[in-house]
């Protein structure tokens, strides 16, 4: 027998905030891109219910959640790895939490040039 904890996916029922927020949010904001997935999220401070948008497009569509989510510049994450820089923002869009994180490559001089 295993001790490992097992996790229990959320009932429909329990999404329904989180489905109502995605709604409000395709009404407000037609053209954020997608796609988004609702489930469970790593916020700051806790797991909870919510909206997970992972971005591998470009920064100008992060800024546009971030702007739409009213996360203030100065609280995004900025996390250079390796061969990836990743920004990472932390919302709520009516009472649910949005976590929202883009990826891109990182750049040499000699590439940008």
């Amino acid at each position: 027998m295993s001790n490992e904890s097992k996790v229990i996916p959320p009932a429909l029922g329990e999404l329904r905030p989180v489905v109502t927020a995605v709604a409000a949010l395709t009404g407000a904001f037609p053209a954020l891109p997608g796609p988004v997935e609702i489930g469970r999220v790593v916020t700051r401070h806790n797991v909870a219910l919510g909206i997970r948008v992972e971005l591998h497009t470009t920064f100008a569509d992060f800024e546009a959640w971030r702007t739409a989510l009213g996360v203030d510049p100065a609280d995004v994450e900025h996390m250079p790895l390796a061969t990836v820089q990743t920004l990472r923002a932390y919302g709520t869009f009516h009472d649910v939490p949005v976590v929202v994180t883009a990826y891109s490559p990182l750049y040499t001089l000699a590439q940008a040039a």
